[in-house]
């Protein structure tokens, strides 16, 4: 017992010389300061859509109240305008999913789709470096009343689309 008593103590006084001579010893030391920046950020901005006329059926004559079928596709063609500023700015364009007034057996045969032309190129991708801090994206949306996957459920139905949204999400292209 007196060798752990001893061991204890030795192990104290040892504790207590560290921590009340962790004040006193000094090294050289020394510090320089890196200078500030100005730091500012860039910018991605989707302009308001311009849809021009109404949605078109199979490309041909506008879209009013005829009846769809099955296989049959209404279009729209929107031209947005996008500024796209930063170093290693780039953006993936994307439609919204199709949301609809009330679920009916027609809403869920039918699906909303785009493509984009980005300065007249098809492509769904934009950097800042590509396309000089701006763009003029033109979208072409569709809404295809799906043939192989139609069932007669859909028959002499209504659905109201809502709103559908073009998206512009930021990566960092570096």
């Amino acid at each position: 017992m007196k060798n752990t008593l001893k061991g204890s103590l030795a192990a104290l006084a040892a504790a207590i010389l560290l921590l009340g001579g962790a004040g006193s010893l000094a090294y050289w030391n020394d510090a320089e300061n890196v200078p500030g920046a100005s730091i500012s950020s860039g910018r991605l901005d989707l302009g308001t859509a311009d849809c021009g006329a109404g949605w078109v059926l199979d490309g041909g004559a506008a879209y009013t109240t005829q009846k769809i079928v099955p296989g049959d596709t209404l279009t729209k063609t929107c031209t947005i305008d996008l500024v796209a500023t930063g170093t290693h700015l780039g953006a993936d364009l994307a439609l919204t999913p199709a949301t609809w007034s009330g679920s009916t057996a027609l809403s869920s045969e039918l699906v909303a789709a785009a493509n984009f032309k980005v300065n007249g190129a098809s492509r769904s991708h934009v950097t800042s470096a590509d396309d000089t801090g701006s763009a003029e994206i033109e979208a072409t949306i569709s809404v295809i009343f799906l043939a192989p996957l139609s069932t007669n459920a859909s028959q002499n139905l209504s659905a109201t689309l809502q709103a559908l949204a073009i998206t512009a999400t930021q990566t960092h292209d570096g």
